[in-house]
């Protein structure tokens, strides 16, 4: 934010695999300034079966966390206040229903990040607690269900995402807490394997190696507390000599350590072995570590959106480039589609805010789709859009632009609809409008007596001169046909002629 703004409030709650997290701070001069954290060991990873399906126990643990975070948020504004859903919510296959009763709980949605993007913030947040330049770091975080990996200086310039986490391979390999060197023997070979494909890329790229979250900053303060090493920092040797003082115990529950807490007993095995293969794959000599993590990119990022600096703007300007968009047909038909906008804001179920940005980006990428193929190129542009790794956004605004992209053409597609998204199909007929009346592709002048309103929730009227459709007999038709294909998701379409 400007460093002579009034400092604003600003609330990031992480819904990590292993913990929940809020983070409630302002910033001062572009420093985060911290008001107030509060912590839920969750365990919500280990709500999942072997159909990836959260419990019944995990879902009501997690609510019941979420319920005092809430209280916590009253007072911040809404639009200050960014809650993220990492590696569980990304795996469980109930996400939907966990996300209708959480955001009943909570004053804000829950965004759903990919690994990639939550590496970004994780990077974003390091980054803060090292003075700037040049140097090159390693960033390396491992959560509940995944373990993030950063390369950069400035700016995070390779990230990569492992489906490896504390929680998860304490329970894969340590199961009912029972240590054993073959339980650790087993659990350094699958992270190896995890790692194999990527050595190449993260394997002496860096000048420092930095380690960030719970299970780092937990093995990081053994290693210190119980003079493991001779350094401070993380070192391979010092990793070695908690693993065999853990394997003195033939459970998690018997460790006894200086510097172990109770919450972090049963899940430190996995994250251990997870980091013991870390170093010794990349060769890692020792690795500092930062109290900084997601949380505090996800408000230095949400300052960012706030104060003109929004990363998802350099994303779509990105792939205009990458695919060719042709920049100023998505000018012809996000001017026409923003003109309309005022007219239906009050029927849509889009917040104004939210359906502007949608739009603009909708037009700026509806055609990338043609960079594979001509035909069917709405499909093709939809599942890049769904599957694309695009910082800034989370997996629902990436569903949402998909959404338009996918459907801005042909027949509308009811079932298309992924993260728990509700389907916008007025907004959607105001944007295929839009295309509809720039079909020509040229800088035609659309009068301003063509006007489209919203005459209830599920109902459009579009009003033009007589003179005009007469004019243009090939928009008339389209128009004709158009008022049976959004009949399909059940929206009225009118077309009235003055």
């Amino acid at each position: 934010m400007p460093p002579d703004a009034t400092p604003e409030i600003y609330a990031a709650l992480d819904l990590g695999s292993n913990s929940f997290h809020l983070l409630i701070a302002r910033f001062e001069q572009n420093k985060l300034i911290v008001l107030d954290t509060h912590k839920d060991m969750v365990r919500f990873a280990a709500g999942l079966d072997d159909k990836n399906v959260l419990s019944a126990q995990a879902i009501e643990r997690a609510l019941e966390s979420l319920s005092k975070m809430a209280e916590r948020l009253r007072g911040v504004p809404a639009d200050h206040i960014r809650i993220v859903g990492t590696n569980t919510l990304r795996t469980a296959e109930n996400a939907g229903e966990f996300l209708e009763k959480a955001e009943a709980v909570l004053p804000a949605p829950v965004n759903i990040i990919s690994g990639t993007e939550e590496a970004r913030l994780i990077y974003l947040g390091v980054a803060r607690d090292f003075s700037p330049g040049d140097e090159r770091r390693l960033v390396v975080d491992i959560g509940g269900g995944s373990t993030e990996l950063v390369v950069g200086a400035k700016k995070p310039k390779i990230m990569e995402s492992l489906g490896i986490g504390c929680v998860s391979f304490s329970r894969r390999f340590f199961a009912d807490g029972k240590l054993s060197e073959t339980g650790f023997r087993k659990a350094q070979n699958a992270a190896a394997r995890e790692l194999a494909p990527h050595i190449e890329a993260f394997s002496q790229t860096w000048d420092q190696a930095v380690g960030a979250s719970g299970t780092i900053r937990t093995i990081g303060r053994i290693v210190r507390d119980n003079q493991f090493s001779d350094r401070t920092a993380i070192t391979l040797d010092g990793m070695y000599k908690l693993r065999e003082t853990m394997l003195e115990s033939k459970n998690c529950d018997d460790l006894k350590i200086k510097g172990l807490s109770t919450e972090r007993q049963s899940v430190l095995p996995g994250g251990l072995a997870i980091l013991i293969a870390l170093f010794e794959e990349l060769d890692i000599s020792a690795m500092e570590t930062s109290d900084y993590a997601v949380r505090e990119g996800i408000l230095h990022d949400l300052a960012g959106r706030l104060h003109h600096h929004d990363t998802r703007e350099s994303t779509i300007n990105h792939m205009i480039e990458q695919y060719y968009a042709d920049t100023a047909q998505a000018e012809r038909i996000c001017k026409l589609a923003l003109r309309w906008l005022p007219s239906v804001k009050t029927e849509i179920k889009t917040d104004a805010g939210e359906a502007e940005q949608l739009l603009r980006w909708a037009a700026a990428l509806h055609e990338i789709g043609l960079a594979i193929a001509h035909g069917g190129y709405h499909k093709h542009g939809g599942y890049i859009l769904s599957n694309a790794d695009m910082p800034g956004f989370s997996r629902q605004e990436q569903a949402r632009l998909a959404f338009l992209v996918l459907n801005h053409r042909r027949k509308p597609k009811p079932g298309s609809q992924l993260h728990n998204i509700r389907p916008d199909w007025l907004l959607l007929a105001l944007f295929r409008l839009a295309c509809i009346l720039h079909r020509r592709r040229q800088n035609r002048s659309i009068p301003p007596e063509v006007q489209v309103e919203a005459t209830g929730k599920k109902s459009l009227v579009l009003s033009a001169p007589q003179a005009w459709l007469d004019n243009n007999p090939l928009t008339r038709a389209d128009l004709e046909e158009e008022q049976e294909l959004i009949g399909v998701v059940d929206v009225q379409l009118s077309i009235a002629a003055l």
